[in-house]
């Protein structure tokens, strides 16, 4: 950057926020600490897409990666089926 941005005021009002992802296979699992929901994600050609946003009973915070770990091992578990190539 060349130039330099002139301003008369600058107040400083910094936000902070955490994302917490968990990559499994071609599945990625965020989870927002701001937000109480889980979002799938499935890589296709180098881009995320998103499979579902489900939104977390209250009991089941996410505080931490183990934490998601489990979450999206249980979500692989009853959404996931593996077959044979043929």
């Amino acid at each position: 950057m060349d130039k330099k941005i002139k301003m008369t005021n600058l107040e400083m009002d910094i936000n902070t926020g955490t994302i917490l992802y968990v990559t499994i296979d071609d599945l990625r699992f965020l989870a927002n600490e701001e937000q109480f929901n889980l979002r799938v994600e499935i890589e296709n050609k180098g881009e995320y897409e998103l499979i579902e946003d489900i939104d977390l009973p209250e009991n089941e915070l996410i505080i931490d990666h183990n934490d998601l770990k489990r979450v999206a091992l249980n979500w692989i578990f009853k959404n996931v089926e593996i077959v044979k190539e043929l």
